[in-house]
């Protein structure tokens, strides 16, 4: 996990300098850095999938006693698992908000009066805004029937534009990112990027499409006057988010608002390239066929345990008044945590179970060859004494 989290870093950081060095961009490309390393972020945990080099060392073995008078003990979780849960509680709240949101959106489609085209409706909403992953719909306010022609014309151009640009997919994908990294100040600070360029590279194809852009701006100000809502999972026309900023820019005719085709290509695959120079370190190819035995010595370190858990006896082994060693293989990998643990060397099915759910709690300093650390094959003997 410290590596993932080091790389998924490493390409926020990235992001964040190439949306300053893209300062005078256009906000389709910069949105495309957004995106780009929105979706980045979900694909590095697939590099972890990738096998470290591993060398197989037998290790002097790793006594843990277990005493049978050890029967109440209190028990504290290892900061791994207490780290996990909170991780996995932030991102369920994320998750479930954003179900929520999508169930919202379905319920007010269901009950929204079609107007003209089969994509526009009016509905239940606040502000215009385009919602639904596969089926697409612009969801206009019961109110919008009161509007003057160029506002309503202005919100239902914007909202298209949405579609047009895949914007909902976009926004999909940095929520997930968004739940997945929670906890990390830097997927915040690009989702809040990628909402303010994807509404500018909506009003630059607004504007594009041959929309004046004093009348636009009064547009965007007539309906910013009602709120948003922050539960719906979809585009909305306005937010309270950098409303000022959006209204300058459109004014402001010396700013390009067109980028090819050809350049947000290169812009993807620049940053393509990226996300695999940072994907790929730490990962090595083995000059060493994966079967070769190592001994400990030389450049080759064997893990230290800096955590360990007792095991327990079962109440079965201490009525039996059994004792002895279970020897356990495993592979301690340079997350300092044992893996594929098997047993080698049987005492009693129930001792063998509770020697392993011990050793699954040990944290190691990984073992190293020639410095870096390495994935190792060790051999731990668990024994068990009744005292």
């Amino acid at each position: 996990m410290p590596v993932l989290l080091t790389k998924v870093t490493l390409l926020f950081i990235a992001a964040l300098i190439a949306l300053l060095a893209a300062k005078r961009s256009t906000a389709a490309a910069r949105h495309l850095l957004c995106v780009c390393a929105m979706a980045g972020s979900l694909i590095l945990p697939v590099t972890m999938l990738f096998p470290a080099r591993v060398i197989t060392v037998r290790l002097p073995a790793i006594v843990a006693v277990a005493s049978s008078q050890v029967v109440a003990r209190s028990v504290s979780w290892p900061s791994s698992t207490v780290l996990f849960t909170l991780w996995a509680l932030g991102c369920f709240a994320l998750v479930l908000r954003l179900t929520v949101g999508h169930w919202r959106v379905a319920r007010l489609v269901s009950a929204a009066t079609p107007v003209k085209a089969d994509e526009l409706y009016v509905a239940d909403v606040s502000v215009p805004i385009v919602c639904g992953l596969l089926r697409p719909a612009v969801l206009m306010p019961r109110s919008s029937s009161q509007w003057p022609d160029w506002q309503f014309d202005a919100a239902v151009r914007h909202e298209l534009m949405h579609v047009r640009r895949k914007d909902l997919w976009a926004s999909f994908v940095a929520q997930l990112a968004c739940a997945a990294w929670w906890f990390h100040p830097l997927v915040w600070m690009l989702s809040r990027q990628l909402r303010a360029c994807q509404e500018t590279a909506c009003d630059d194809a607004v504007l594009f499409s041959g929309f004046e852009p004093a009348t636009y701006a009064e547009a965007l100000l007539a309906v910013a006057q009602t709120p948003a809502s922050t539960l719906l999972q979809g585009c909305p026309m306005t937010t309270q988010m950098n409303l000022n900023t959006r209204i300058a820019r459109l004014l402001d005719r010396g700013i390009a608002r067109t980028t090819s085709r050809a350049n947000l290509l290169r812009t993807a695959a620049g940053f393509a390239i990226v996300l695999a120079a940072i994907g790929t370190l730490g990962l090595q190819k083995s000059s060493a066929q994966s079967d070769q035995v190592y001994k400990v010595g030389g450049d080759v370190t064997s893990p230290r345990v800096l955590y360990r858990v007792d095991p327990a006896y079962t109440e079965e082994a201490r009525s039996a008044k059994l004792s002895g060693t279970v020897m356990l293989n495993m592979v301690i990998g340079t997350d300092g945590l044992a893996h594929d643990i098997s047993v080698a060397k049987s005492l009693d099915p129930g001792l063998d179970r509770k020697a392993a759910e011990a050793v699954e709690q040990w944290h190691f300093a990984p073992g190293t060859l020639g410095g870096e650390p390495v994935a190792v094959h060790a051999v731990i003997e668990v024994n068990f004494r009744l005292l």
